[in-house]
């Protein structure tokens, strides 16, 4: 009997190491424990439910009190991420979502945008006479309105007041030194001028090309800031100096002109402006710059940096192939506007951008009286943009204005008067390379804009024998 006994125990232990099981208490107590943490996975602490009755009401209760793998609970820290939650509500009140980047509603920074547009008209009105530092920030404030859509206007104040402060400076320490003889010594004068600009406060041009057309080099506020600018900037700069240092009493010597080397050649590279007396010589290669003119050039740098297509230097335009991409994209991607992917194009450009170009080049077109080539540049940039109708408005404007306007400005003499007519430039100007490319070059437009011109009227009949 008691054999027996000893065998049935002896095969019991036996099937019992055969399956695999512990042979121990304590074993079995850690195999339990193992089932039951396994049973727990998928998704931290989750807990499994029982089947039925109080223990499942007691599990999904505590469920809902766990908060990811640090085993905290709701009730640890409600109040602290309700704050947060409420803090986080509150700064985004009114506030507009692109692509993730916050921004103000329309109402709160067009307002800045639309001043700056008036202001900016206002000034360059002036002509010769206008406030070119102002005038500058102008076009800085409606830009940063519009790419930013901010609710804190640009202090533009802060940077007049810079300026003033250069002035200052310059008085009370450089022309305090110097002599009542060399205060009327126009040329002691400029020499101190540009010492104290261009050493002292190392105002200088960009070096590389991609500076050199980046609108970072350009806007007047960052140029100021940042010490380092294009040439038609530093030449704002120049010009604001010395029409604050003439308002206080600083310019003895009579009036400067500021000149700025005209770009002949091959030669990108950027030179810094510089002053002659008023009335002398102006050197072959130079062209004195109004506080207009330098406004306009402003503008122009900004447009040729956010054109979204190749720029072509030797004719200073970039219109060819924007417009034959308007004409005859449907048959190439490349060169047409996509969505948020902006300008598909071969090789692309460091600071294209459709929107900004639209803006830069709608003042330019406005400051020229709404005609001329900027309206036709700015044309087919709304065409790329979808907005057709005003597109077809635009170029067939142009059309008009191009049909009636002469070719050639000229110089009409009556009773020793000079009446300057406001004319047409050839379409074929260029500023180096071969002429008679450029005026096929010229042709090619013509017969790409005539396109885009007859696709857009075909539109607006369809749309307007739709809505019939």
């Amino acid at each position: 009997m008691m054999t027996t006994t000893m065998m049935s125990m002896s095969s019991m232990t036996m099937g019992t190491r055969r399956q695999g099981r512990p042979s121990s208490p304590s074993s079995v107590v850690v195999a339990a424990a193992a089932m039951t943490m396994r049973a727990r996975r998928g998704g931290g602490f989750r807990v499994v439910k029982a089947a039925a009755g109080a223990d499942a009401d007691a599990d999904a209760e505590e469920e809902d009190k766990f908060l990811g793998r640090k085993g905290k609970r709701t009730g640890d820290e409600v109040s602290k991420y309700a704050e947060k939650e409420a803090e986080t509500l509150r700064a985004g009140a009114g506030m507009q979502y692109e692509f993730g980047k916050p921004q103000a509603p329309q109402e709160t920074w067009e307002p800045f945008a639309r001043e700056a547009r008036v202001g900016l008209v206002r000034e360059y009105a002036k002509g010769a006479g206008a406030d070119v530092v102002a005038a500058s920030l102008h076009i800085c404030v409606e830009d940063d309105a519009y790419e930013s859509r901010t609710s804190v206007c640009l202090p533009r104040e802060a940077y007049i007041k810079r300026m003033d402060k250069l002035v200052n400076e310059f008085m009370q320490r450089d022309m305090s030194y110097m002599s009542e003889k060399d205060k009327l010594d126009g040329d002691k004068v400029i020499a101190a001028v540009e010492r104290y600009l261009f050493e002292e406060q190392q105002y200088r041009p960009p070096t590389g090309w991609r500076e050199a057309f980046s609108p970072y080099r350009t806007y007047f506020h960052n140029v100021i800031a940042q010490k380092v600018g294009i040439p038609a900037t530093l030449a704002a700069i120049y010009i604001g100096f010395l029409e604050r240092l003439k308002a206080k009493g600083g310019l003895a010597c009579g009036d400067v002109s500021v000149l700025l080397r005209v770009r002949r050649g091959a030669d990108p590279t950027p030179r810094r402006p510089w002053g002659i007396k008023a009335g002398d010589a102006v050197p072959e290669g130079s062209v004195v710059c109004t506080s207009d003119m330098v406004v306009r050039q402003q503008l122009m740098a900004l447009k040729r940096a956010f054109w979204p297509w190749e720029w072509d230097d030797s004719r200073d335009s970039g219109f060819l192939l924007a417009v034959e991409s308007a004409a005859y994209g449907k048959d190439d991607r490349m060169n047409t506007a996509a969505g948020v992917v902006g300008i598909i194009q071969p090789t692309g450009r460091p600071f294209g951008d459709l929107k900004m170009a639209t803006l830069v080049t709608e003042r330019l077109a406005e400051l020229d009286g709404g005609v001329g080539y900027e309206a036709r540049d700015m044309g087919v940039l709304l065409y790329h943009g979808g907005y057709r109708a005003d597109a077809l408005r635009t170029l067939a404007a142009f059309q008009q204005w191009k049909a009636t306007a002469r070719l050639t400005s000229t110089i009409v003499e009556i009773s020793d008067t000079n009446t300057t007519v406001a004319t047409q430039s050839p379409d074929f100007a260029w500023v180096a390379g071969d002429p008679v490319l450029a005026a096929r070059l010229a042709l090619r437009e013509d017969e790409a804009l005539a396109k885009v011109v007859v696709e857009l009227n075909r539109d607006a009949l369809e749309h307007q024998f739709a809505d019939v």
